[in-house]
This record gives structure tokens, C-alpha cells and sequence, in this order.
């Protein structure tokens, strides 16, 4: 009696068990399926291993992986509280843990929890918030440590850093013998970067054999490609390439999206001039002037020729240096070629100045202000220096704003910065006059802002906020002294910022 009772509860509950087959049974589904990168499908199966047992810890595992994965970083920590609980010296979980606090963008927690912690994911996520940090050289030295554990990706982790870290040829050698959708690009962009165009293009052609024209891949391909077509001085194959990917990507809203803050200084400017213009009394009661020779016509026409002389010569240097008309717009290339661009418009800008200040009668002030007052431009470029780091920091958090044209914890970058004192007198002393003589007293000051911001084209906002401060510098000390003293001390300081890790990476 008793055995046959024994073999009907036995029966009883091999069909329950086919209706509810255990935690096992669904954790079992939710890895083959993850496994075959149905992500989709096996969060749904490991949550129903969670169902039928909510501790079961093999599916908490592999369940904040795949949100982890899918980007769902609150879902994952609810999650990893859980597991934090159940098995809190389990290395798995350390791990996964170390992957959470790394998007949540906790890189020194991430660093922390990552640490010795046996492991190719912990030693990628270790070499990422170290790169977060700016810790480069750590960070290479992670990634290395976690492709020599397996993980290719850490092989295109060390590329893509040794790329910031402007070493392209080193990058290229990360990645040689990688077979991966994304390497022909990454590869392409390497080439161009490392001077090596003709090859860029070779390797670019061949990776759009290979993928498909929907992939977001495509279009960063197609842009490459175009780029170096350009900067061989091929513009039919540029042309074409551009025609291909006009045709697959809106390039008139990307372009929009990336200047539409310099357009809207620039609407700002054309509607404060017909205001300006709508308040000027008719000619037969206008004052006539001698002293002052300039009009705002040839005030703009002058800063114009300056961009056009930067434009031209950043083009011939990138030749020269590189056999690379748009050297200005390639990585690492532009690192150089841009802070040209900068120093001879400056340079032009200041010259110009010089023309115009030179013919002030001799019993007028000095121009510039008294000399004496360049010791202001110690506190003035520490301002200059916080502006332009703060800049930076925001930036990271408000991706619409635009980067800095140049790295200004570079040599080349600090003499661009420099470089901006030269245009002072232009920008500070001759335009307040030509707006003042024009539109009067009142407006003057909003009318140098806006231009001031403007002239150097991007990033429009960090330009503005220079000119409001060096403008309210200048009419405190009647001179422009303690602003050219100032991007002189803000360059040097920015150069010696350089030497911390948290700032590097900002840039």
C-alpha cells in the first residue's frame, strides 16, 4: 500500500513538473538563449526562473548581465542588491556589481570594486574607469591584461585609447589580425589619423563591401572615406562619396545640429544691428567724425580676411606636413594644423589693430591701457583657465555643446590659446569703438560680446563667456594689458593641468 503511494506522489509530481519545470530548468533556457544573442527571449526566461524561485542566484546572475547588456543600469542594480545578499563574496558578482557602478558613471567606485578581482570582464572594467579617469597609461595596461585573459574587446578598448592618446600607429597594431564588423572602420580612421591615406581609403572601400548600407557603421565609413578622398585632393571621389552618403544620412540636419548655437549668435547679432540701425537719426543731423576712420563694414570685412589667412594656411601646413588638405578635421593631424588656424588669424587680427592704433594723436592715453596693469593678468588668466576647465566639465554632462577646437593641455593647443592675446586689441579696443561710434554707448557693449563669441566660430558659448569677462576686464582698468597677460597665464596653467589625470580627461 505504502509503495503504491509512493509511485502516485512520484507520478503526481513528474506532471507537475511539466507544467512547472523549476528554476533550473528555465535558468537552463535563458543561458542557451543569451548564448545565441536573443536577449529579448532570455530576459523573459530568466525572469520566469525568478518566478518560480526569486533567490534562485545562477538567474539573478545572468538576468543583470542582460539588463546590464540592454542598458538597463536601475533594473540591473535592483538586482545586484539582491545578489549582493545572497552571495556577497561570489567573484561573478563583485564583477557585475563593478559593471553597474561603471555606467552609472561611479568610475572610482567601479575602480574599487573591480580590484583584484581575477577575471577578463573585471580587468575590462577596470581598464575602463581607469580611462575615465584619465589614467591612460593604467588603463592601456588593464586592457592588455584583459586580451591576454581572451576578451577582443579589450583589444579594441586599447586601440580606441591609444588613439585618444594620439598614437595611432600603436592602435593599428592593437588591432592587427581582428576579424570584427567593427574594425574596418576603426582601421580606416587609424590610417587617415597615422598620414597614411591611400591605405585609409584601400581599407575603407573594402569594409563597405562588407557591411550592410543600413548599419550605422555604413554612414561613419562612408564619412571617413569622403574625408579622405578630400584631404588627397581626389574631389571626384570625395564628390561621390558624399553623394552616397547624402543619400543615406541626413547630412544638412547633422550639419545644422552641430552649428545651429553659432547661428543663432549670429540671428541675435543681425537683429541687434536692425535695432541698432533703427535708432540712428537721419544723415543730415549724423556728427561728422575724424578721429576714427573704421565702419563696422570694415571691421568685419578685417576679421573675415583673418579666418580666410588661418583657413589657407591651415591647408598648406596640413599638406606640407601631411599630404592632407583637410588635415584640420583629421584626428591627431588637427592637433597641429588646428592651433595654425588660430595663430595666424590672431596674428592678422592684431596686425590689423596695430594699423589702425598706431595713427592716435600723441597726446591721447596709451591705447592698450597702462603697462603696469599686466600684473592683473596673473588672477585674469587663473579666470581664463577655470573658465575653459569648467567648460570642458559641463561639456561632458551637455553633449549639444560643442568641443574645444584644439586640446589646450597640448604644447600646440596652450601657443593657440596664447595666441588669442594678439586679437585683444581688435576685439576689445577697436570693435567697442567702431560699435560705439555707430550704435552709441548703450549697445556697444552687447554688440563686442556677440562678435567676440562669434569670430572664433566654435565653441560659440565658452567664447561668449571669455568676451563678457575680458570685456568687463578692459573697461575696469581702461586697457587691454591684464587680457593679453591673461591667455598668456591661462595657457601655462592649462599646460601644468595637464599633469592631473582627472583633467586630462575632460579633454
Amino acid at each position: 500500500m505504502r509503495w503504491g503511494i509512493s509511485i502516485v506522489w512520484a507520478l503526481f509530481a513528474m506532471a507537475v513538473a511539466q507544467f512547472n519545470p523549476g528554476p533550473a530548468s528555465y535558468y537552463n533556457q535563458c543561458r542557451t538563449l543569451y548564448e545565441e544573442h536573443v536577449l529579448a527571449g532570455a530576459s523573459a526566461a530568466c525572469e520566469l526562473s525568478l518566478v518560480a524561485d526569486p533567490n534562485y542566484v545562477p538567474a539573478l546572475k545572468l538576468l543583470s548581465q542582460i539588463y546590464l547588456d540592454e542598458g538597463k543600469v536601475d533594473e540591473a542594480g535592483d538586482l545586484l542588491e539582491r545578489l549582493s545578499r545572497l552571495a556577497p563574496g561570489d567573484l561573478e558578482t563583485r564583477t557585475l556589481n563593478a559593471r553597474y557602478l561603471l555606467q552609472k558613471g561611479r568610475y572610482r567606485e567601479a575602480l574599487n570594486a573591480s580590484q583584484h578581482v581575477p577575471g577578463a570582464t573585471a580587468s575590462l572594467v577596470r581598464g575602463e574607469a581607469l580611462e575615465a579617469l584619465g589614467r591612460f597609461k593604467e588603463a592601456l595596461n588593464a586592457y592588455h591584461e584583459a586580451a591576454m585573459l581572451g576578451n577582443k574587446e579589450a583589444r579594441i578598448k586599447a586601440a580606441l585609447l591609444l588613439e585618444r592618446m594620439r598614437r595611432p600607429e600603436e592602435a593599428l597594431k592593437e588591432i592587427e589580425g581582428l576579424e570584427d564588423t567593427a574594425i574596418g572602420p576603426l582601421k580606416g580612421r587609424l590610417l587617415l589619423s597615422a598620414g597614411r591615406l591611400p591605405e585609409a581609403a584601400a581599407t575603407l572601400e573594402e569594409t563597405l563591401r562588407n557591411l550592410p548600407s543600413t548599419s550605422e557603421l555604413y554612414n561613419q565609413t562612408l564619412g571617413t572615406l569622403a574625408l579622405t578622398y578630400y584631404g588627397l585632393g581626389d574631389f571626384r571621389e570625395g564628390g561621390r562619396v558624399l553623394s552616397l552618403l547624402g543619400s543615406n544620412a541626413d547630412l544638412i540636419g547633422a550639419f545644422f545640429s552641430g552649428v545651429w548655437v553659432w547661428l543663432l549668435g549670429a540671428v541675435l547679432l543681425a537683429g541687434l544691428h536692425l535695432f541698432g540701425e533703427s535708432r540712428i537719426e537721419p544723415v543730415s543731423t549724423l556728427e561728422v567724425r575724424e578721429d576714427y576712420t573704421w565702419g563696422v563694414g570694415r571691421l568685419y570685412a578685417t576679421m573675415a580676411l583673418s579666418l580666410l589667412a588661418g583657413a589657407l594656411t591651415a591647408v598648406v601646413v596640413g599638406w606640407l606636413l601631411y599630404d592632407n588638405l583637410l588635415a584640420a578635421f583629421t584626428p591627431v593631424q588637427a592637433d597641429v594644423v588646428r592651433p595654425v588656424f588660430f595663430l595666424t588669424a590672431a596674428l592678422v587680427m592684431g596686425l590689423a589693430a596695430y594699423l589702425v592704433l598706431r595713427r592716435q594723436p600723441e597726446d591721447a592715453p596709451p591705447p592698450l591701457g597702462k603697462r603696469e596693469n599686466w600684473i592683473e593678468g596673473l588672477w585674469v588668466g587663473l579666470v581664463l583657465a577655470a573658465l575653459i576647465i569648467a567648460y570642458a566639465w559641463v561639456r561632458v554632462r551637455m553633449p549639444w555643446l560643442n568641443v574645444m577646437p584644439f586640446n589646450p593641455l597640448l604644447f600646440s593647443g596652450a601657443v593657440a590659446l596664447a595666441s588669442l592675446a594678439l586679437a585683444e586689441p581688435l576685439l576689445r579696443i577697436v570693435a567697442p569703438t567702431v560699435f560705439r561710434v555707430r550704435y552709441g554707448a548703450n549697445l556697444a557693449p552687447l554688440f563686442t560680446i556677440l562678435v567676440g563669441g562669434l569670430v572664433w566660430l566654435s565653441p560659440v558659448v565658452l567664447w561668449w563667456a571669455a568676451a563678457a569677462i575680458l570685456y568687463s576686464i578692459k573697461q575696469r582698468f581702461a586697457g587691454i594689458w591684464p587680457n593679453m597677460t591673461g591667455w598668456l597665464v591661462a595657457a601655462v596653467i592649462l599646460l601644468l593641468a595637464g599633469l592631473f589625470p582627472s583633467v586630462w580627461a575632460l579633454f
